[in-house]
This record gives C-alpha cells, structure tokens and sequence, in this order.
C-alpha cells in the first residue's frame, strides 16, 4: 500500500493542435479599451501566449536547440538516462537520512526527526510524482520507459519504507517525549500525526501472523481493483439490442453514422433493417436522450446496466478484502478506517450529512419528477405507466427543446482571455498574478505545454504552472488534473546533504531558502480550429477555473513542510478551494474582468449569462440524486456488514444496491419510478470510483456545500438574477481565504480553518463553536446549510 513517506500527489473530483507560447507584442491586434479586454503589455503577453497561432512545432529548432535546462527546471531530469539517475540519487538520499533517524540518541538529533522524515518524504517524491507524470502525458517513449522503471523501482523501495518497524519506533519514541511534544509547531504536529497515521494503515505495528494477513490482504485489494478497472474495457454483458434503423433518425446525424459504421445491421423477415447494437456508454446516452420509442430506450438501458459478472466478482471481492484488512488493524469497517483521519470521521456522520442534504433536496427532485410527468401527458396522453429510469433522459431532453437551445457562450471564452481573467481574479482577491515566461529547452516535454509564472505584488515569485490542456494521442485520457511535481518546502534547515536544485527553484525569503512549489495542470481540451483561438465551452471554463483552484492552494499553502503543503490535506477537504473557484467562473463580477468575443472584443451579454443560470438550476436537483445516491451507496459497501443476509454469496452486492434505491431517502412522490432499482441490472459493475475514492465518495458533494457557504457568507456572491449583489471579488475576504484557510494546506485541522473563516459576523457565534469542533454535530449543520446550484 501506499503509505507515510510517498502519496501520489494527483487531484482529479474533470486532434491536438500544434502550437506554443510566443511572447510577443499584439499591437497590431485593435483592442478595446474595456475592462475585459488586455491593455498593460503583461496582459496582452499572457493572452497571447494561449491565443495566438505561432510557427513553432514539435519538430523546431526552438524545441530541441541548446543544453537542456532538464524537465520542469530541475537539472536532473535532462534526459531517460539522467532521469534513472536521479531515481537512484533519490533513494540514496533516503538511505542516509533513514540512517539518521535510526541513529538519533541525542535530545537534539530526535528533535530533527521530524524534518528528517519529510525531507525524505521530498526527496522520494519529487522524482516518484514526476515520474507518474511522465508516464501520463510525454510523447516520447523512451522518456515513458525510464519512468515506468523509475516508477516501479522506487515504488518497492518505498513498500519497504512503509513498513520500516525501526522509522515507526523511532517517530513514536519522539512523540512521546513530552519535552520534544512540547517544542514541535502546531504544523509540525500535524506532519508528525499525517506519518504516524499512515505507519499505521501500513499494518507496521501488528504482531508477525496479523501483519503477513496485513500483506497478502494489501496484495489481493491491489489485484482486485486492476480486475475490477480492467473488466470495464469488456463489452457489456447484455449482449446486443437489435434496434430498427428508423428509430435512430431523432439522433443526430454524425451520431447515427458512427453507429452504423461500429455495429452490424441486418434486414430481419419482415423487411425491417436493425442494427445489432451492444451498448457502450456513448452509442447508449444517445439512445437514452434522443429515442423516441420506450422499449428500445429500455432494451438499451437493461442492456447497458447489465454488469459484467467479472466485474461483480471483482468488486465484492475487492470489498470483501477491504472489511478484512480494516479489522486486521483494529477498526471496524474500511469506511471506519478510511475516515478516522477526515473531516467526517466516521461512517455514521457522514450519514447524517447525506440525510441532511436529502431532507433538502426531496421536494425539488420530486417537482422534476412531476413536472417530467407533465410534459409527456401533454405529448403522449395515452400514457398512464409510470416514468422510468431509461424515461428520464429523454423527457429531460425533449423539456429542454422546449425552452428553446442554450447560447453558445465560447466565442466569449478564447483560453487566453479566460488565463488573463484568472490572473486578475487572483490579483483582486490574493494580490497574486499570473505572468507568461518561456520554458528553455528541454523544461517542457510538449510545444503545446504553456508555462506561468505566479507572482505577488511585489513581484516574488511563488511557484511555476505548467499548462498542457489540449487532447492528443500521446496523452493518457485522465481527463482533468492536478500534479504537484514539486512541493513547497523550507530547505535551508535541510539535515545533511541534499538533492534540491540550488538554482532557480528556490528562492530566499526573509532570511530563510524555501523549494518553490512546481504543479502541472492537465486537460483535453478540443484542438483549436485553424486560424482561431482557442474557444472554450462553457463546461470547460468551468474546469480550468477548478483546477487553477487546485494550483494556487498550491502556490498560497506554503507551512514550511512538504507533507502537508498546498493539497496535501484530508481527501474531503482538498477540493473545497477548486470548487469555490467554480463559483467566480459563474460570477458575473468576474466574468466582467475578460469575457468578451474573441473577434469583436463585445463583453457577454448578461441575459445569455441568467438564460444559462437559469436552465442549470433547473435541473440541479437531478445531479445532487445521483451524487447523494453514489456517495450512499459508497458508504454502505464499506460497512461494517457488508450484507448480513447474504454475505459470501456471489452478487450479494446487487442486494445492498437495491435496498439502497429503496431506502426512502432517496424516493419521489407516488407514481414515479425515476430513481429505482431495475431488476436484472448491475450498475455498481460501472461504478470505478469506488477503487479511488473508497468510503469517500461524499468528499465532493461535502466540498460543494462548504464552498457554498463561503461563497454565501465571505464572498457574499452574486447570483445572475440578483443586480444588486456585492461584488464578491473582496480583497478582504480574499486575504481571509488565504490567511485562515489556503496557507496552511493540511497543517491545521480542516474544521478549525472553516470555523476561522466564516467568523467574520455573518454566521451566529454558536455555529461557530458547533463548527469548530468538528464532530457529529458540525457534520448534521453541514448538511443543513444551501445546497449547491439550488
């Protein structure tokens, strides 16, 4: 397992073009002089490092000339065969310092225990963290076999640390000393807690019998949930539908070729053409939208949902693993385990959290339901049956039709206008800019990677953003990311000798040398159209606003130590900052700072700004359904019984999915079926978050509540239809995020950083307190605070 000294520090939750930043003037480009438009040469800089086309390509002089700087700016990383080196470097490093923690008698050599412990930390992932990037977005392939060697060397090398009985001991000693206790910094303290914790889920202080069990438990989860990933590559277990070809002449256009191009047809006796359809998630959501006959949306859908059974037995057997290795450590359940060290807990508080929203929520998903029941009255009188799950994509659909088609707003968001709009964004709230630099040769492994530099007002630099957000076909479809290459960290306390680049990636601040913080943000964006910019969907923008969320906790969360900088905070906390970062892409304070069109510099209309608020909160209630149902669902597979009435009985995990559908929490009124289970069907065989994210699947729908409330009670913000709300781009509620909140990362308890930050009037004293302490209490006021997009 993955334990105290190296987490992979990813946060997930989201044809290539060729082009690369080119630093020029544009005055031969008309601007306007709104406020939304670039004036100050900087601006027009970072605009146009996203925007304007250049002559660059991968096969340019520019690309390869010169000695290489090395990846990412650290010298190590020049090429595959340097880039080994320094695997090996790394865990050389790590051995010395191992030694100095095994050997430390003197009261002053146990006080460095600590440090010594998160530089190793450091040490092993700043090459381990690079590595896994690699391997996901470099285009060349000897650069991808080094990582994979480096990777999977390092990552033995680091099982064994994990479980080092001498490191354990020796932290423990150093806790329990009450004079060193008393000396360690309050973030000290949490680093020390964050190492502690993980020695511990390694099984290191078990007995010789219960830590083999420990072992061979950690191995099987480990094989399981690669079955479990890879049975989602079979084709459906429901066999093929045989759908008439008429019936996919409501679905659009290129749709329907590409169907008929993946899948046989084949004339049956009556005369009929069908298409022998096996349903994969796209050919399926088409279906499911756009069909107009009930019984092949539901062939279709049962079809779908089938479940390979390999994936079943995968799944309850990764389950079963998980419960066995949580009580091999002494807890009761593995959602018991996994949230001891979270904001929640426990399992029983995130119920009450999941309950509280649903409480909420019931009426609204209920008038969708009926309101959906209306509309297919009105078309198909005839129809008396209830609504079905394979009926609500397509009353959805056909309701939208009738309020007419969303704008499109992406002519209003080329990339360029949207970094500039960041920048400004985080100027006004933190005093933190965005400034476009030129990588050297050799620092980027793509031409379309861009690279930011974050500075603050007095123009320090903070950290580096590496930017590649365009698909292409060397790139690993992880969708939208966050990869922290390099931690902030103070170095100039460093214990014996060490591998930190003494060049530029790291800086002098009052009198003390701190690691600059280096993170990668990864998107698959559509390639921009030849001669255009890069335009942005509406979707999209909403994801680089949610990343870029990511990237500045990064860059504001410097404490002093690596394992708890930036994101490196409890799972239900990390995404807070990213999702309230959502909240300014939709505000119209902020977009007024850079949404203008692309050709005529004309700012978004603010009517197409309500028009599409409007249609989102609509339908808002159907997503929180499916994110409350999920995040139950999670929690009830990671109980302490899985299923006491079946237990051990293959499919016993189509049980708990049915009884979780029919637990009254997540019910409508009388006559709808929208959100029941569908016999014979399988969906938890889909349901891959479950590897990644088990027992804590609610962390994000947590994260969008307390962003919500912040949104509401510190930014005050705005809503499309409310012109008289304050301007939520508040530097004073900004450097309130910031000082009580973003600069600690995960050295300070979540709960006390939230409390800080809404006692600023607007909540009630005896909230405060409730918050604050973080237990039972704190999550049921939670779950009765807005909903999100409600």
């Amino acid at each position: 397992m993955r334990g105290a000294l190296w987490r992979l520090h990813r946060v997930l939750p989201r044809a290539s073009g060729r082009r690369i930043p080119r630093i020029v003037r544009a005055a031969q480009r008309p601007l306007s002089t709104g406020l939304h438009e670039a004036t100050r040469e900087e601006d027009v800089q970072l605009r146009d490092a996203f925007d304007l086309p250049t002559q660059t390509t991968l096969g340019s002089a520019w690309f390869h000339q010169g000695q290489p700087t090395g990846l990412l700016m650290e010298s190590r990383f020049v090429s595959p065969k340097s880039f080994r080196q320094s695997g090996q470097e790394a865990m050389a490093e790590a051995a010395t310092l191992v030694e100095r923690v095994l050997g430390a008698q003197t009261h002053a050599r146990r006080r460095q225990v600590v440090k010594c412990l998160d530089q190793l930390s450091d040490a092993l992932c700043r090459v381990m963290d690079v590595a896994e990037l690699v391997r996901q977005v470099h285009p060349d392939s000897s650069w991808q076999a080094a990582a994979e060697e480096v990777y999977g060397g390092m990552l033995e090398y680091m099982n064994g640390l994990n479980t080092h009985v001498g490191l354990y001991a020796k932290l423990v000693e150093v806790m329990d000393d009450p004079v060193i206790a008393a000396d360690l910094s309050p973030v000290e303290r949490e680093v020390a807690l964050s190492f502690r914790r993980d020695f511990e889920r390694s099984g290191i202080h078990l007995a010789t019998t219960a830590h083999a069990r420990f072992v061979e438990l950690s191995s099987r989860i480990h094989d399981q949930s690669r079955e479990f990933l890879r049975s989602q590559a079979l084709a459906p277990a429901g066999g093929a539908v045989p759908v008439p070809v008429d019936q996919l002449r409501s679905l659009p256009a290129p749709v329907v070729m590409e169907i008929l191009q993946a899948f046989p047809s084949r004339k049956r006796s009556d005369g009929v053409t069908v298409v022998d359809i096996v349903p994969d998630d796209y050919a399926a959501q088409y279906i499911l939208r756009d069909c107009e006959d009930a019984g092949v949306r539901e062939a279709v859908f049962r079809a779908w949902q089938h479940g390979a059974p390999s994936a079943v037995q995968a799944l309850e057997g990764l389950l079963d693993d998980r419960l066995a290795l949580a009580r091999t450590v002494g807890f009761e359940s593995f959602a018991h385990m996994t949230l001891d060290d979270k904001m929640a807990k426990s399992p029983e508080h995130v119920d009450g959290f999941l309950r509280g929203l649903a409480t909420q929520a019931q009426p609204q998903w209920d008038a969708v339901a009926r309101a959906l029941h209306r509309t297919r009255s009105r078309t198909q009188p005839a129809q008396l049956s209830a609504l079905q799950p394979w009926d609500r994509d397509y009353w959805v659909n056909r309701q939208q039709m009738g309020l007419g088609a969303l704008p499109q707003l992406a002519e209003y968001f080329s990339l360029g206008r949207v970094v500039l709009g960041l920048s400004r964004v985080f100027a006004r709230l933190y005093g933190v800019t965005l400034r476009a630099a030129m990588p050297q040769p050799g620092e980027i492994w793509h031409p379309e990677v861009r690279k930011l530099e974050v500075v603050d007002e007095n123009g320090r630099l903070l950290g580096l953003v590496y930017c590649d957000v365009f698909a292409r076909d060397s790139k690993a479809h992880v969708g939208a990311a966050h990869f922290t290459a390099r931690c902030a960290r103070r170095v100039d306390d460093d214990v014996g000798a060490a591998t930190v680049d003494a060049g530029s990636t790291v800086v002098e601040r009052d009198g003390m040398r701190f690691q600059l913080p280096v993170v990668v943000l990864i998107c698959n964006f559509p390639a921009p159209e030849p001669g255009a910019p890069p335009l942005l969907s509406w979707g999209n923008l909403e994801t680089i606003f949610h990343e870029m969320g990511h990237a500045m906790h990064s860059m504001l969360g410097q404490n002093g130590f690596h394992n708890v900088a930036g994101t490196r905070c409890p799972v239900d906390f990390v995404e807070l900052p990213s999702v309230l970062m959502e909240h300014f892409a939709r505000s119209p304070h902020a977009l007024a700072l850079f949404a203008s069109h692309f050709k005529t510099g004309a700012p978004l209309p603010p009517e197409l700004l309500r028009q599409r608020a409007r249609r989102r909160q609509r339908y808002a209630a159907l997503d929180l359904h499916a994110q409350l149902f999920m995040s139950a669902l999670d929690q009830r597979y990671h109980a302490a019984a899985l299923d006491p009435e079946g237990a051990g009985r293959p499919g016993w995990s189509t049980q708990v999915l049915a009884r979780v559908h029919a637990d009254p929490m997540f019910g409508c009124g009388p006559g709808h079926a929208l959100f029941g289970h569908v016999e014979n069907t399988r969906w938890q065989a889909r349901f891959t978050h479950l590897v990644g994210y088990g027992a804590s699947y609610y962390s994000y729908l947590l994260d969008r509540v307390l962003a919500g409330r912040i949104w509401d009670r510190v930014f005050q913000g705005d809503h499309p239809s409310e012109q008289s709300a304050r301007d939520p781009l508040n530097r004073d509620a900004g450097e309130r995020l910031r000082s009580e909140l973003l600069r600690w990362g995960g050295g300070r308890n979540p709960w006390t950083c939230l409390a800080a930050v809404l006692d600023n009037g607007s909540t009630s004293h005896r909230e405060i307190e409730a918050i604050s302490r973080g237990n039972r209490q704190a999550m049921l006021t939670v779950g009765t605070w807005r909903l999100p997009d409600m």
